[in-house]
């Protein structure tokens, strides 16, 4: 669906294009070339002044420093932990005019922070290192006439430390991405904040220079011919702001800045994924065009092994739409453009594939019901937006891929069976790509092409002559392999060069019909190059590589080098899988507004990603655990006042956790329960019970596990509790009872857990049995807080059905709810003992501070976190 902006009808020819940024004190100014009383200020607080009228008090351009640099596109805004940063394009090559509207490629972009002197000092830089850039390069049929096939740089993606030892210098590294700083005053690697930052900063700049960005001024490139209704330029529509396509739209989160302000001219949508461009001649002597565009989807975007199948609703990964349009002039007529469209997803299930070894075997999660629906929800998404669905599964149907492949056949069957999706609509194809083409028969792909000819006829294409639609596409061919790279596009290729040709015999201008193709000279080799290239931009996107069996793709033919290509691109996409992809799908996520920066820097810890949905799905599981806990441990009669999810060694008189493991913590008006909940195992291992009449004081503070990440050490959201009692008795699942008698030495009169655990996080000496304390983190992410309805107390124990979610209250940060725990705990010991200290009964002191916590990183610890730094920060 298009973004509904009202517009103006004055300001709809206003698309900002080309600019001049200068550098002032208060922001970055922006004047365009075009519309030189347009101006627009990012002031370094964040917000935007837009100056666009005549009667307008505008900004000085004016640099303080004299320092300006010349601005093709700005690509949008994004906060990290130090500063916010703007991406600006300072370079772009025109690949193409479709219907007089340039597209340009992104060639190069800056990150600039909103801070002054950082500013200026990345200004310098950039000034240094391109004195003459700015100008406006072309490149019309990049690479399609020559068969060069696409050629990334070397992908600026690894370390400093590793990129040394391919012979590549920090200077080197940086000067090609052209990143953001963080400011003169830090010095470059002076700690972990720093040098997470520049990460941040390095790979968003790489996915936008050299990953395939794509946008025109005047183009929508977030939508097919026949989604326009053949209107070709955006100038007869308005803004672009106001006609794009969100699901295409990849920098539609960065820009919310300036669409929060109605700054819609200097709004400009691009999209990742390719465009291509070849010119043949006639027979009469006139010429024709070709284009190849695809757009990415942003919904599920993302990298080979980190997104497989669909998520819940029915978003699938790797989803293209790409689209073949031949512009012809036929004189008087005008000229005429004909489109057709094709899509590629990755299999409409929930499935998943461990990047381990060359060839990891996919398994299908979630429930048959599940997986209905989902696949259900996708084809009647693509149903209502495309048209009939043919269905044309390219997976091995023998071996592993037989096991999402065989799936999906039968999911597809269900959804047809129990009309949750017109038969009509539907057209499943399976087609062993492997099997018919062993031995390098790659001809026999004509074979497919003649079997669904009946469909592509009845298909059509979008025809567009002068002012009206003449034709109109009724359905796609949805393609799909594995990784829906390789031979997707082969097969999507061969589908297009066939409905070119019979494009070419309506328009009346095809010189020998019954030739095909070949019968224009250079046009086969050229369409060739362009879909090779189209499957080197896509392959590279998702898997990091150029696309397999390219050879064929370009030549019509298969051979032993490209066997051997193929085989390189297998280890390179097992390295790039294996230590980058994780980190490029973090940022990933955070660029299309999935994850916030702190899942960014967790990445970069825990050297994995998390799905955009992984919170809602831990939440139900935490539910599920604390209800299960209650179920079991809670004695009969108890009223259950608050149980949440905290993290705890779940050992007495230590605070070290050995791993970050969940734990439900419940309170009931009688008792403290500290529950190990195993998600798989769906049971409570171990639990420990602490009765209110035996705790005698109860601490809250910073509780600090983590030095890696600045998130980290935040004390508000890394805090956590101590309770100090006299005895408690550990109770395991088999039933069994077990006196605890090494508790553990207990600090003086008002007790600080930090003291006993500043050494070791243990005591060594002989415990005292009347004397001891339990400790425990509350989590920041994903917390669940349940509480017991009044009147819904039962002598048989506590029921899934009598707890209810404190939604609202599970929002608020660990601290507060540490505080809250302890104030609920203080008015029932209260309750119980009206002479109670209240005064002295709670305490407010670190349980772990930051210094213990360095303190208490051993040696193995401290040579993995800076083996870690070296390597991957």
């Amino acid at each position: 669906m298009a973004v509904e902006i009202e517009l103006p009808f004055a300001q709809q020819q206003r698309q900002v294009r080309r600019s001049t940024l200068c550098l002032a004190e208060d922001g970055y100014r922006f004047q365009s070339v075009d519309y030189p009383e347009m101006h627009l200020l990012v002031q370094f607080d964040g917000r935007v002044n837009v100056y666009d009228r005549t009667d307008d008090v505008r900004p000085s351009t004016e640099s303080k420093d004299d320092l300006s640099l010349p601005v093709h596109a700005l690509a949008g805004l994004f906060s990290l932990n130090i500063y916010s940063y703007i991406i600006v394009v300072t370079e772009s090559k025109c690949c193409g005019v479709v219907g007089g509207c340039d597209i340009y490629k992104v060639g190069s972009v800056l990150a600039l922070p909103l801070d002054y002197q950082s500013g200026k000092a990345k200004l310098q830089s950039w000034r240094h290192s391109n004195p003459e850039a700015g100008d406006e390069k072309t490149d019309n049929l990049e690479h399609a006439n020559t068969g060069t096939p696409y050629a990334d740089p070397f992908a600026n993606w690894i370390s400093p430390q590793i990129a040394k030892m391919f012979g590549r210098s920090r200077a080197e590294s940086a000067a090609s991405s052209s990143s953001g700083t963080v400011g003169t005053n830090q010095q470059p690697g002076s700690g972990s904040a720093e040098r997470m930052e520049r990460r941040i900063i390095e790979e968003i700049v790489r996915l936008f220079g050299s990953s395939g960005m794509f946008y025109s001024y005047t183009y929508d490139m977030t939508r097919s011919l026949q989604a326009k209704d053949g209107q070709l330029s955006a100038a007869n529509c308005g803004l672009q702001a106001q006609i794009a396509c969100p699901d295409y739209w990849f920098n539609h989160h960065l820009l919310q800045f300036l669409l929060r302000q109605k700054a819609y001219e200097w709004t400009l949508p691009m999209i990742q994924g390719c465009v291509q461009v070849a010119t043949c001649a006639a027979s009469n002597g006139d010429s024709f065009q070709v284009f190849v565009i695809s757009r990415r989807r942003v919904q599920r975007i993302g990298m080979r092994y980190e997104r497989r199948g669909a998520n819940t609703d029915g978003f699938v990964a790797n989803s293209v739409e790409t689209e073949q349009i031949l512009a012809i002039d036929t004189g008087g007529q005008g000229v005429h453009y004909c489109s057709f469209v094709q899509t590629r997803g990755s299999i409409p299930l929930l499935w998943k594939q461990p990047s381990a070894g060359l060839h990891p075997v996919p398994l299908v999660v979630g429930s048959e019901d599940e997986n209905t629906a989902v696949c259900a929800a996708h084809l009647q998404r693509e149903i209502t937006r495309l048209g009939r669905q043919v269905l044309v599964n390219l997976v091995e149907d023998k071996g592993r891929e037989a096991v999402v492949g065989s799936k999906y056949a039968s999911v597809v069957g269900v959804c047809v069976a129990e009309d949750l999706v017109d038969a009509r609509c539907v057209r499943y194809v399976p087609w062993d790509f492997h099997h018919e083409t062993r031995g390098m028969r790659f001809e026999n792909i004509k074979q497919l092409v003649l079997q669904l000819q009946h469909e592509i006829c009845d298909m059509g294409y979008f025809w567009h002559s002068g002012k009206q639609a003449l034709t109109s596409q009724k359905g796609v061919f949805r393609v799909n392999c594995m990784d829906c790279l390789d031979r997707t596009n082969v097969v999507q290729s061969a589908f297009a060069r066939f409905v070119l040709n019979e494009q070419l015999v309506r328009l009346g201008v095809h010189a020998a019909p019954e030739m095909g193709l070949a019968a224009y000279a250079g046009l086969e080799q050229m369409l060739n190059h362009l879909w090779a290239n189209n499957g080197d931009y896509i392959s590279r996107q998702y898997a990091g590589t150029s696309a397999m069996k390219g050879d064929f793709t370009r030549t019509g033919k298969r051979n032993i080098g490209g066997v051997v290509s193929d085989a390189s691109y297998s280890i390179a996409r097992l390295w790039i899988s294996t230590f980058r992809d994780y980190f490029s799908q973090s940022v990933l996520d955070f660029i299309v507004g999935n994850h916030n920066v702190e899942a960014v820097y967790r990445t970069l810890v825990d050297l994995h990603s998390h799905e955009p949905d992984h919170a809602i799905q831990l939440a139900r599981a935490r539910q599920a655990a604390i209800e299960a806990s209650a179920a079991i441990v809670v004695s009969d009669g108890e009223v259950v006042q608050v149980a949440c999810i905290v993290q705890s060694p779940l050992s007495l008189n230590t605070v070290r956790m050995r791993e970050a493991a969940d734990a439900v913590l419940i309170l009931t008006d009688s008792s403290v329960y500290i529950c190990r909940y195993h998600y798989q195992m769906e049971k409570v291992t171990e639990f420990v019970r602490v009765d209110l009449d035996r705790l005698y004081a109860i601490q809250h503070g910073a509780y600090i596990t983590d030095t890696r990440t600045p998130q980290s050490l935040d004390a508000e959201y890394n805090h956590g509790i101590a309770l100090f009692f006299e005895t408690a008795v550990a109770r395991f699942n088999s039933g069994s009872e077990q006196n605890v008698s090494s508790i553990g030495n207990v600090p003086p009169s008002e007790p600080q857990a930090e003291n006993c655990a500043s050494d070791s996080g243990e005591s060594d000496s002989k415990p005292d049995k009347k004397q001891c304390y339990i400790a425990c983190k509350m989590v920041s992410k994903s917390q669940v807080i349940m509480q017991q309805l009044p009147g819904e107390v039962q002598d048989t124990g506590v029921s899934k059905a009598s707890l209810v979610r404190l939604d609202s209250f599970s929002k608020q940060p660990p601290e507060m709810l540490a505080e809250f725990i302890c104030s609920a705990v203080l008015s029932l010991k209260s309750t119980q003992d009206p002479a109670l200290d209240r005064k002295h009964f709670i305490t407010n002191s670190s349980i772990v501070s930051e210094a213990d916590a360095r303190q208490n990183t051993n040696i193995i610890e401290k040579m993995s976190n800076k083996i870690h730094k070296a390597f991957w920060i």
